[in-house]
């Protein structure tokens, strides 16, 4: 499922908002959260309009209720005092790249509001000089000095697929040991589904070596990427599988050919629909109800589509002699050796009753023909006999698909009177717990029962060394600083691989490691007994750091990851393969751009839809508590669970 904007979206969106906020005047800031900001403009066309700005992920006009007023933060407040009033002289896209800029001039003096859209992106206000005035969200980049007072730095440039050269094209895909989809992303600036588009339109079997392809290969690849990328105006629309929305598209893909559509009439309202249930933090929704809706509109569509898809086919038959004659004359022309793209420029120039009715004609064979209000789709390969059944086919499909969707929909409706009926009503806890001694540090039971545990800071890793480490304990750390001292309990009992492992990823994954934005690290492990405290002669040991004498087993590269949930009433985290299993509810977290109170609250939040008795759940995993266990700097919640 898309998670953010494509760069295809914003050439799109940008030449949208141009046209509807171009001379409008921009008035007051709002921020929901810390990715999010509402700007109001007041528009020339269509007066008052709020534009949604989230970083790393959407721009658009939006129709969602904007934020009640209050005290803004300073980002918002940085806006108002230097855009507010404001008008809008420019709204472009930067390098057909994930970036779009609005330029405002306000007392004959210009600013730039710049809005990030890759991973990891923010929102910078820039001053005339394009220097830095402010950040929504300040993160780190390699090669990129962002901070308030410096110039801004655009990413390196992308390759652009609309002006690469063939033999650019030819030398970037001999030089890559991938199949051709995967090359065409990493070669050129462009997602999965449009590589994957590219090698439909130029009928290249995606998987084939992308070194192996000949010069015909080539050129038609190249000729695809024309095709593709040529902007030919908007067909904002949702794209649906199985009533599960998956994609929102400035205009259509071959590649979703059969699956169903929601058309819009602009591309913002398309992006509002599309992302609002998934990032709308001010409603609580239940996900029951939105599935069950989205396959009530699926049941519609497929039943509307199939209707349609059987008047097509009847159509097809009924202008019979007009398509045979149009595809005969195709054919006899591709058989004298011209191409589609010379047969089409003939079709163009011409008078003819029958040119009339063609709309378009691709390299493939594809043709679109007009008649009255009806757009036939057929393919000049086929007879007229074939292209009809082609539709018959397909709405039968339809139907098979409407039948699949109802099916969906009562599996669902019984899902939610079984949710109704086993939502966790647990025990309420007793106010005070006994806490465990090791509570107060970091900590985790590994797979096979060892106890771990690891200091929150340089007071606790002093404390546990002073403390708690024994002879028989393992203990392991990472060459990256900032790592906490972490100790294996092993009560004289030989710790089998898999603790030691977990036991690594615990140590990288509450690193500076993971406040960097990595995904995996080094840790080693020795014997407690090669940890000293004293350094040697004329150097300085600082508060929580220690010196690590003699042989050490590295474990190299070892993945980050982060489970937190509740286990029998308290709150537990850990590892992955050591939390899963123990707890319910539970979230995996990963490196990401919230802070942990944002975060925790977040988690609270998604529990809380678990767990219905609340004085449970506070007592076993508040906030405060879900922080102690988040990793230092920026998180977020993986992907294959709603944030």
């Amino acid at each position: 499922m898309k998670n953010a904007m494509s760069n295809v979206d914003v050439e799109a969106i940008a030449l949208e908002l141009k046209g509807c906020l171009l001379n409008g005047f921009v008035g007051k800031a709002y921020q929901q959260s810390s990715d999010k900001i509402w700007l109001v403009v007041q528009s020339p066309k269509e007066g008052r309009v709020d534009i949604l700005l989230q970083a790393g992920k959407r721009v658009h006009i939006t129709h969602q209720q904007r934020p009640a007023s209050k005290t803004p933060p300073q980002f918002p407040t940085m806006l108002r005092s230097h855009i507010s009033g404001g008008r809008i002289i420019d709204i472009k896209q930067y390098d057909f790249d994930r970036i779009l800029e609005i330029a405002v001039e306000r007392g004959g003096m210009s600013s730039y509001l710049i809005i990030e859209l890759f991973p990891r992106g923010s929102i910078v206000l820039l001053n005339q000089s394009r220097n830095i005035l402010a950040m929504l969200l300040k993160l780190i980049y390699r090669g990129r000095k962002m901070a308030a007072g410096e110039k801004y730095l655009y990413p390196p440039d992308q390759p652009d697929p609309r002006t690469t050269t063939e033999d650019t094209l030819a030398r970037l895909l001999a030089s890559s040991e991938q199949d051709l989809v995967r090359a065409l992303v990493r070669s050129l600036n462009m997602g999965g589904a449009y590589a994957e588009e590219v090698c439909l339109i130029a009928n290249v079997d995606k998987n084939k070596l992308a070194k192996l392809l000949n010069k015909e290969e080539i050129e038609r690849i190249h000729e695809a990427l024309t095709e593709l990328f040529a902007f030919r105006g908007l067909d904002p629309h949702i794209v649906f599988k199985d009533g599960i929305p998956i994609d929102v598209l400035p205009r259509p893909l071959n590649i979703h050919h059969e699956l169903m559509v929601k058309r819009f009439a602009t591309f913002s309202d398309a992006l509002d629909s599309f992302f609002v249930d998934k990032a709308d933090e001010g409603v609580k929704q239940d996900p029951i109800k939105r599935r069950l809706e989205m396959q009530r509109q699926a049941i519609h569509d497929f039943e509307t589509r199939e209707t349609d898809l059987i008047a097509k086919g009847e159509l097809t038959y009924q202008r019979f002699e007009e398509i045979e004659k149009i595809l005969k004359t195709i054919r006899e022309a591709k058989e004298k050796g011209y191409t589609y793209r010379q047969i089409w420029e003939k079709i163009e120039s011409s008078d003819l009753h029958e040119a009339r009715l063609i709309r378009s004609l691709d390299q493939t064979g594809e043709i679109k023909l007009i008649f009255d209000d009806s757009v036939l789709e057929l393919n000049v390969r086929l007879t007229v006999q074939q292209n009809a059944q082609l539709y018959y086919d397909r709405a039968k499909e339809m139907s098979r698909k409407a039948q699949g969707a109802k099916a969906a929909f009562e599996a669902t409706e019984r899902l939610k009177v079984s949710k109704k009926s086993s939502k966790k009503a647990k025990p309420q806890l007793a106010i005070r717990r006994k806490k465990k001694w090791y509570e107060k540090f970091r900590w985790f039971h590994s797979s096979d029962g060892f106890l771990i545990i690891g200091g929150r800071d340089a007071d606790g890793n002093e404390e546990i060394y002073a403390k708690y480490i024994e002879k028989r304990d393992l203990v392991l750390h990472t060459d990256a600083p900032g790592s906490p001292l972490t100790i294996i309990k092993t009560d004289g009992n030989e710790v089998p691989e898999t603790t030691l492992l977990e036991a690594a990823q615990f140590a990288v994954s509450y690193s500076s490691i993971w406040k960097a934005g990595q995904f995996s690290g080094d840790c080693y492990h020795v014997k407690s007994d090669q940890v000293t405290k004293t350094p040697e002669h004329g150097e300085f040991l600082r508060k929580g750091s220690f010196i690590i004498r003699g042989e050490r087993k590295y474990y190299r590269n070892v993945g980050i990851g982060i489970e937190i949930g509740v286990s029998d009433g308290i709150l537990i985290g850990g590892p992955i393969s050591a939390v899963k299993g123990k707890a319910d509810p539970v979230v995996e977290i990963e490196p990401g751009k919230y802070n942990a109170d944002d975060l925790a609250k977040r988690i609270y939040r998604l529990f809380s839809e678990e767990i219905e008795d609340k004085k449970y759940l506070k007592a076993a995993a508040s906030v405060d508590q879900i922080i102690q266990f988040l990793p230092p700097g920026g998180s977020r919640i993986k992907e294959n669970r709603s944030e």
